[in-house]
């Protein structure tokens, strides 16, 4: 591509705009797209993790995302089986540990339907490649 083309092409996508969920749109004129990263600072714990959507809500954000990993594919067994000695540890190893901050399945459907009657998006970080397609069924229907 040579220089003019490049100009051109950033025009272009300078003044697009993009469906991110049905009836949302992003780019051109469109106000900015916040998304509130909850993560895993919900602490295992579904009450705080809707209390996180509901602040976010009330924050006026578009989104809230989640992280979902599946473990034993992401990590060694020397990783999960190691100690995890700190302050904010939630289990003896590291394995212990994440897989408190985990939500089940379950949980998430819980989450995304909350999030939807709030009217916001609810979306996942897939963490590894075994959970790339499960979590797409966690995207919102917004």
């Amino acid at each position: 591509m040579d220089n003019m083309e490049n100009v051109e092409f950033r025009s272009i996508l300078r003044c697009a705009e993009f469906e991110i969920a049905p009836g949302k749109f992003v780019g051109g004129k469109q106000p900015c797209f916040i998304i509130a990263e909850i993560g895993q600072n919900h602490q295992g714990d579904i009450e705080i993790a809707k209390q996180l959507i509901q602040s976010a809500v009330d924050c006026g954000v578009d989104c809230v995302k989640f992280q979902k990993s599946d473990l034993e594919s992401r990590f060694t067994n020397e990783v999960l089986r190691r100690p995890y000695n700190s302050k904010n540890s939630w289990g003896d190893t590291y394995g212990e540990h994440r897989s408190f901050l985990e939500f089940s399945n379950t949980e998430f459907r819980e989450l995304k339907e909350f999030a939807e009657q709030l009217g916001v998006i609810f979306t996942a970080s897939a963490m590894d490649k075994i959970l790339f397609m499960q979590v797409q069924c966690y995207h919102s229907k917004y």
